[in-house]
């Protein structure tokens, strides 16, 4: 998979192989979440979910509903490029490619945005307002998505951190 003159089974270049295993894998998991997000919304608009309270309907009115789902999609559009964009650039780097440090830094937007999703959620779970199930069946969605996605930042820290050092010779053989 990786060729880079690599000591055959040194406890760090079998720690390397395993984190280029876990990008590839893991970089996938970030881009199908990305995908999942525009599938459940899909689904409920297809069966009739209503995804606005008829208070905030009859708030906004059309124009300002209008507005709000054009805002809506949007977001759903930039999440799912950020995804796509740092799972992509994870199994680059996984595949042994240079992928840059951008999807680094995007991958700390992504759990900073999970880590927001659930913080906004938890007065409900403390209240027990809203759909017992969709309420912790989303947070758990985003519990995942956050430990997903900084398992391919602690990965892809490591990944470059290893082949810095061996880049600087400074990786015995063995």
């Amino acid at each position: 998979m990786v060729n880079e003159n690599l000591p055959a089974n040194g406890l760090e270049s079998v720690k390397y192989r395993r984190n280029c295993n876990t990008l590839v894998i893991l970089g996938t998991g970030v881009i199908l979440y990305g995908f999942w997000t525009i599938i459940k919304i899909a689904m409920c608009l297809i069966f009739g979910v209503e995804l606005f309270d008829e208070k905030d309907v009859a708030e906004f009115g059309p124009v300002g509903m209008t507005f709000v789902m054009i805002i809506l999609v949007l977001m759903l559009a930039v999440d799912v490029f950020i995804r796509l964009y740092a799972g992509l650039r994870a199994r680059y780097e996984g595949t042994g490619k240079k992928a840059g440090k951008g999807y680094l830094v995007w991958c700390v937007w992504l759990i900073l945005e999970s880590a927001f999703s659930i913080f906004i959620v938890v007065p409900d779970i403390i209240d027990m307002n809203g759909d017992f199930i969709d309420t912790y069946l989303s947070v758990f969605m985003e519990l995942t998505s956050a430990a997903m996605t900084i398992e391919v930042f602690l990965a892809g820290i490591s990944v470059k951190r290893y082949r810095k050092k061996l880049k600087e010779g400074k990786l015995s053989a063995g």
